[in-house]
């Protein structure tokens, strides 16, 4: 079996994914065709075929879409599978982008309409992707959560905020909409918000608000709602069901995100600060041991002019 043939059949099989995560399939694996056009059995072309790969982001992207091929290939057409012994590529670790306090009000006040509004709220609240807001309906909307598609196309329910709850209710409200099922935001001609008209709606409130570049799209107000969630006292388990993540270590990354949190906090609590200051004082202020100080620098003195 050729590349070609098993790429077809393996789209073929995903169809239930999202088409962006079906689009960077295909390229990934397009990729693969024109370097290996026969399926490999070994490692070493797939090795020198990411070597080729000149960014290491990409090169990482490629890595995990073949990884997944060809443990299908080996499940469906018992292929042996060559990714088992190709290491991935090292990445350089990158501090996501967040916001501080200050300046998420500011975001969310520059918003220019009540749909705006709503979305960068829930956003930051929720933590709502962009390609998941196309998708949300009235009914989706409970007093407490509300129901997103999530990565693989499953339907989630994640926790919103009183004061979001009711920002939406007044959305509804306002819009008329038609029934349960209508969409919560749309886009021009009652057609699905994109995720491309979601982040401009961010950036736009991020341009209004002074917030500069780069990186000013929906995803940054889900790094700032983890980050600060965790600096405000929230857990690392209540934040992973909130952001959906499958592993807690992806959450574990925004800990040391909330570390200026945590050093303004503990500079204004610790109780050694007191304590030292203390001890500090009544050192000083004891002239007995002052005087046993400058005593112990004069015969210092005098034993080493001798």
């Amino acid at each position: 079996m050729n590349v070609e043939k098993a790429k077809n059949s393996f789209l073929e099989a995903k169809q239930d994914l999202s088409p962006r995560t079906l689009e960077q399939y295909s390229q990934a694996l397009d990729y693969l065709e024109r370097e290996c056009p026969k399926m490999p059995k070994k490692p070493d072309p797939i090795r020198e075929a990411l070597n080729k790969v000149q960014n290491n982001w990409v090169r990482d992207a490629y890595w995990r879409v073949w990884k997944s091929f060809f443990k299908w290939c080996w499940w469906e057409y018992e292929i042996p599978n060559p990714m088992a012994r190709v290491q991935r590529p090292q990445l350089d670790e990158i501090e996501p982008r967040v916001l501080e306090r200050e300046e998420l009000a500011m975001v969310v006040a520059a918003a220019v309409n009540l749909q705006d509004k709503a979305i960068v709220s829930l956003a930051l609240d929720s933590g709502v992707r962009a390609s998941e807001f196309g998708r949300l309906c009235i009914a989706d909307v409970s007093t407490d959560t509300i129901r997103v598609w999530g990565k693989g196309r499953k339907r989630v329910r994640v926790p919103i905020s009183p004061e979001v709850r009711h920002l939406l209710q007044v959305l509804i409200d306002h819009d008329g909409h038609s029934g349960p099922q209508a969409l919560l935001f749309s886009g021009r001609n009652g057609q699905p918000l994109s995720r491309f008209a979601v982040y401009r709606i961010v950036r736009h409130c991020m341009d209004r608000a002074g917030i500069p570049g780069p990186k000013r799209g929906s995803h940054l107000l889900r790094h700032s709602l983890a980050t600060n969630f965790l600096a405000n006292g929230g857990d690392l388990a209540t934040l992973q069901r909130i952001m959906r993540h499958k592993n807690i270590a992806t959450t574990q990354k925004y800990v040391h995100l909330a570390m200026h949190d945590v050093v303004e906090k503990h500079h204004q609590y610790s109780p050694a600060r007191d304590a030292i200051r203390g001890a500090q004082w009544s050192f000083f202020d004891n002239g007995q041991a002052v005087k046993e100080a400058e005593a112990i620098l004069v015969e210092k003195e005098a034993n080493h002019g001798n």
